[in-house]
């Protein structure tokens, strides 16, 4: 209806094709702040702490060319999204990157809570510049613990480093208990990437924020003026309309309710038939978009030979970490809104093997 109402009308059309600030339309980030008000009761969010972009992965680039000097270190899980690590190699010379493996591959089980002392050792030991985490979690689908992030930020702060937590699926975390954290605004060095593209259903329009310090986002500034110029104004303009209405009518929640539930129930079908059809032990997921499968084979060798057999696509896991080398990648986030083909495609894996 916001976009809608955009086309229809002559002035706001053309203002939506108009430059906006290098960090984002002020009014956007003005809705932004409203935003994690309404929903996650952070009240201490201020527009210089906002800087908006082109999504995530142009904002991730920025910062990790912003924060990182040439043979700094960085901290990731393993398993964790396969694009961060290139990212980090292509965006700073000799970066030394250490994994904290948090997905035990015999039995399964994601536990980075039996981590939280050896992530403090692997810290003070290194000493990164930068730690960057996930939650709920790509490849994994699950969510960090209170006691693991606040284990890992005070850690950083000892260190004098930066904790980035990439909230890509933050709004589709799954049943009611919400972690404590995610109402934390930021600080000196914790870095919080947001974006409205997943429960938004709106991938395909680029459009992200990052929540930092005033200091972080004053440099953003210069990053965005000289590599995007500016964020895209219509999808700001659209979002402004729809999250100011949305808080005003008392419609915002809910609907991020009916999202979030329709991604459960798309992962409740995943798991199941999972386990109906291939008995692979696979993660439950706890939020966001995908889960993860053993398959006690070279996982890459799975997900060809599986294609050529019954013409159904898994990601291989060795590109997410170690830990995911026998294993894939499965993504509901798709077929959302059409369950009964997850399990016909697991179905047909099922028969075909």
């Amino acid at each position: 209806d916001a976009y809608d109402e955009i086309v229809q009308d002559k002035m706001l059309f053309h203002k939506s094709g108009a430059y906006p600030h290098p960090l984002g339309d002020v009014s956007f980030r003005a809705a932004i702040i409203d935003f994690e008000q309404h929903i996650y009761g952070i009240d201490s969010l201020d527009i210089s702490q906002i800087g908006v972009g082109l999504g995530s992965t142009q904002l991730a680039n920025a910062l990790f060319e912003m924060l990182l000097d040439p043979n700094d270190t960085v901290l990731l899980l393993d398993p964790t999204y396969c694009n961060y690590p290139t990212q980090l190699r292509n965006s700073v010379a000799n970066l030394n990157i250490v994994r904290l493996p948090v997905l035990d591959e015999g039995s399964w089980r994601y536990s980075p809570d039996d981590k939280c002392d050896e992530a403090v050792k692997l810290i003070t030991k290194n000493k990164p510049k930068l730690t960057l985490l996930i939650t709920p979690d790509n490849p994994t689908g699950q969510v960090l613990s209170d006691r693991f992030v606040e284990t890992v930020a005070h850690a950083m702060r000892e260190v004098n480093g930066f904790l980035i937590i990439d909230y890509a699926y933050k709004e589709l975390i799954f049943g009611d208990h919400v972690p404590e954290y995610y109402s934390w605004g930021p600080t000196e060095n914790i870095i919080f990437l947001r974006s409205n593209s997943k429960w938004g259903r709106n991938l395909g329009r680029r459009l992200a924020w990052v929540e930092a310090s005033a200091s972080i986002i004053e440099v953003l500034e210069s990053f965005q003026g000289t590599a995007i110029l500016c964020p895209d104004m219509l999808h700001q303009l659209a979002m402004t309309i729809y999250m100011q209405r949305a808080i005003k009518n008392n419609t915002l929640r809910g609907y991020i309710e009916e999202t979030k539930s329709a991604y459960q129930r798309a992962a409740k079908q995943t798991t199941s038939s999972i386990k109906s059809w291939l008995g692979y032990p696979a993660l439950e997921p706890m939020g966001g978009l995908f889960t993860c499968m053993s398959v006690d084979i070279d996982g890459a060798r799975f997900v060809r030979e599986t294609l050529k057999a019954s013409e159904v696509l898994f990601v291989p896991g060795y590109g997410f970490g170690k830990t995911l080398q026998h294993a894939v990648r499965v993504s509901f986030g798709p077929l959302v809104n059409d369950c009964d083909v997850i399990e016909q495609g697991i179905k047909r894996v099922g028969e075909s093997t």
